[in-house]
């Protein structure tokens, strides 16, 4: 049964100078005794979760409204394991489906099809039952014969189509969205609400 249980979730990120990441600096940081080391010890850190405590149960649907820099992407991060919290309690149970990045989890070298694959057998499937929901994914995205070419030679349209083609047709039990997923057609928008309401029933 799919949950999300956050307790008192802290994250923190250190605000290091650029130029401590050249080589020289590095080397000499290494003579020294590790400077750079105690150097990131005493950086600036910026807070972007502080005391952070959520409960969501099966059926429940979360929108995250925030200014930028509120901490919005770094939550959802933290619940697909992206990001390890600095201190607090996280558990959770079920299948994830992160659609973070347009390109997270997908092989820019590899075909739509074969991410297709690839991402179901990530998530459990066996090969031939992954192989099946091409045509699905296919009939839905209609990204037609760009499903045979590499995904780096996607628009971010089309990556978003391939993502949201893959999580509808897969149905994971909690599924990540961030902003960037607005930036479809409002037609095709429409369709991915409608099979999305669809899956919901199926699983009533």
């Amino acid at each position: 049964m799919a949950k999300v249980i956050l307790k008192d979730v802290s994250v923190s990120f250190p605000v290091l100078h650029t130029g401590n990441r050249s080589l020289k600096k590095a080397l000499v940081a290494t003579a020294t005794g590790g400077a750079i080391l105690r150097e990131a010890r005493s950086a600036p850190v910026v807070q972007a979760l502080k005391d952070v405590t959520v409960s969501l149960e099966p059926g429940d649907r979360v929108g995250l409204i925030g200014t930028n820099g509120a901490g919005k992407s770094t939550l959802l991060r933290v619940i697909a394991g992206i990001y390890e919290p600095d201190t607090g309690d996280i558990h959770i149970s079920g299948d994830v489906m992160p659609l973070l990045d347009l390109g997270l989890g997908f092989d820019g070298d590899l075909t739509g099809r074969e991410n297709i694959r690839m991402r179901g057998m990530y998530l459990g499937l066996k090969p031939h039952d992954s192989k099946k929901l091409v045509p699905e994914i296919a009939a839905f995205t209609e990204l037609g014969d760009y499903l045979d070419l590499p995904v780096r030679t996607y628009s971010s349209g089309m990556q978003m189509r391939l993502s949201l083609g893959v999580a509808t047709a897969i149905q994971p039990d909690i599924l990540l969205m961030d902003e960037w997923m607005m930036a479809g057609d409002a037609t095709f928008m429409e369709k991915a609400k409608k099979e999305d309401r669809a899956g919901a029933s199926r699983h009533h």
